[in-house]
């Protein structure tokens, strides 16, 4: 399967990867996200579980179910 991209011109949205963690941990301290996101205080090992028990498998299953089906249902 390819990586799933939404292209809306002056920035290319993707799906996650295992090499973001250490960007996605330096976003994730910085004081103006915590104080608004404190839950997203965790450690590299936490994100990298995260990344590869949650994130990454749940992203995978719902782009199947979408190529299966054709469409979401909400």
């Amino acid at each position: 399967m390819t990586e799933f991209t939404i292209d809306c011109g002056d920035i290319l949205l993707r799906e996650y990867r295992m090499e973001d963690v250490d960007a996605i941990c330096a976003l994730t301290q910085q004081p103006a996200i915590l104080e608004f996101l404190p839950d997203w205080n965790a450690t590299k090992e936490q994100r990298l579980d995260w990344m590869a028990n949650y994130e990454l498998v749940e992203n995978k299953q719902f782009l199947q179910a979408v190529a299966e089906d054709g469409h979401i249902s909400i």
